[in-house]
């Protein structure tokens, strides 16, 4: 047989065809057969054209799509967040393009799926709601705690790692109100006990929400709308205690205070009573040191006092001051004393001294008030009264009427 056939042979039995026939055919049996199909796939090598157009791959493994997203049919609000390694699911036309000889997918529309989803819904939040997380807003925590709420699970580590640590640190009255901080519903539980600690228990001066580390999606709760909206108008300051030291929730940055774990809160909040115990020892040790030197100073004054103005001071009134010094020193030693062991005696004397002052107590020395009757004003001068007038005598014990019947003086 002859291997080269005549020419207008192979043309009638189309033993050959054109590119732009080929590339023609391919094209028409892919959009036949891929008009419109759902496409799952990772986002890769990300670029965006002068004409609007975005453009990226769409990949599984080592299989990979080109993929086009025209200018006319993005979506505005979800563009802005698309990245490389963003899991999507998308509604396309396959179609196939003559020119280059390569296939795409027209995406029609988009939706981001799994663990891109949440960061998405995230990253979306925080531009929406970025002012409700300014600085200005954060209350400040109280230095010395009496009283704190603590929000989290009753089976999780998280509480036992923040009573230990606070057993440690600090004397303070802990309410628990146990919730769920993972699953569906978690964060509704979390901002009801927000709004109830806020609403019956205003002593409480800070509120923890605190759970355990965890996957992006176990911390789903803490990314949600409703944890913003929930905790921006309480009272009383919130602090963060996620065990997800990574990456900010959105718990996180709409808290007071954010701490990267349970055992961190109760560090950083609470105080530390040995390093306060040290401190006020030292500061009292300081006080009295420079109590010392004043006092060694003004002796030393005194000292040089005496021998300047010895050949015109008398000597007693010297010896006077010195033992005045002492006595003033020994006076400041005392009260030093007093002010830092024993207030309530301080409270006694004044409550002492508040009866000693009383009118009534006057009265019980043999002193009385002399009113006129019935009017009831208080006489201070026989200019006051008239003959024959009547007046009431308040004694210690029971009032007396007399009548007015020689005025002296």
């Amino acid at each position: 047989m002859e291997v080269f056939l005549p020419l207008t042979e192979v043309k009638e039995n189309k033993f050959f065809f054109t590119v732009k026939e080929l590339a023609q055919n391919i094209k028409e049996i892919i959009e036949k057969n891929y008009s419109l199909v759902w496409v799952e796939g990772e986002i890769a090598n990300l670029r965006y054209s002068q004409n609007g157009n975005v453009y990226f791959n769409l990949v599984e493994g080592d299989a990979s799509l080109k993929a086009i997203i025209f200018n006319s049919q993005k979506d505005a609000k979800l563009i802005p967040y698309l990245k490389n390694g963003l899991k999507i699911m998308c509604l396309s036309k396959l179609t196939f393009y003559s020119r280059s000889g390569e296939c795409f997918l027209v995406i029609k529309k988009l939706e981001p799926i799994g663990l891109g989803a949440l960061i998405l819904k995230k990253e979306a939040l925080i531009e929406k709601y970025k002012p409700l997380f300014a600085l200005h807003r954060k209350k400040e925590l109280p230095k010395y705690p009496k009283k704190i709420a603590l929000v989290t699970s009753l089976f999780g580590a998280a509480l036992q790692d923040f009573l230990k640590i606070s057993q440690e640190k600090w004397e303070v009255e802990i309410l628990v109100y146990p919730v769920r901080v993972q699953g569906e519903g978690a964060e509704k539980e979390i901002v009801q006990a927000v709004k109830e600690i806020n609403r019956n228990f205003p002593e409480v001066e800070i509120i923890v929400i605190t759970r355990g580390g965890g996957s992006f999606e176990d911390l789903a709760p803490f990314y949600s709308e409703e944890i913003i909206l929930g905790l921006k108008d309480s009272k009383i300051p919130i602090v963060s205690a996620v065990g997800h030291e990574i990456d900010y929730t959105l718990c996180d940055l709409i808290a007071d205070k954010r701490c990267p774990t349970p055992s961190a809160a109760a560090q950083e909040i609470l105080p530390d009573k040995v390093e306060i115990l040290k401190k006020l020892k030292l500061y009292k040790e300081k006080l009295l040191s420079n109590m010392e030197l004043l006092l060694s100073k003004w002796e030393k004054i005194v000292h040089q006092l005496k021998w300047k103005l010895k050949d015109k001071s008398p000597q007693e009134k010297l010896i006077y001051w010195e033992e005045n010094l002492k006595s003033f020193k020994k006076h400041l030693q005392m009260n030093l004393e007093k002010f830092l062991y024993q207030k309530e005696k301080k409270l006694e004397n004044c409550k002492n001294l508040l009866f000693y002052l009383s009118p009534l107590n006057i009265l019980q020395k043999g002193y009385s008030i002399v009113k006129s009757h019935p009017e009831g004003k208080i006489i201070k001068s026989v200019k006051e009264v008239k003959e024959k007038k009547y007046l009431e005598i308040q004694l210690a014990e029971g009032r007396l009427i007399a009548k007015i019947e020689k005025i002296i003086g």
